[in-house]
């Protein structure tokens, strides 16, 4: 990952950019917190914090699917 300093803006940017969509920001923030929710719930054995957790995880698969999140890459 390369790292642009654009001093007319005065702040640092990605080179090369990604086409990266605000669904797919969403997309990850669902995975993402699905996981560190099953991450506290396996320790504290919380079933309600393991079924929350595996719900967000699941839905951010299947949205990632219908959004189609790996087109992003390219």
């Amino acid at each position: 990952m390369m790292f642009h300093t654009d001093f007319a803006l005065g702040g640092i940017t990605m080179a090369g950019g990604h086409n990266v969509r605000p669904t797919s920001w969403a997309v990850v923030a669902l995975i993402v917190f699905g996981t560190v929710l099953l991450g506290f719930a396996l320790p504290m054995k919380s079933v309600v914090l393991m079924v929350i957790g595996g719900v967000l995880l699941l839905a951010g698969a299947i949205l990632g699917g219908i959004v189609r999140i790996m087109d992003d890459a390219y």
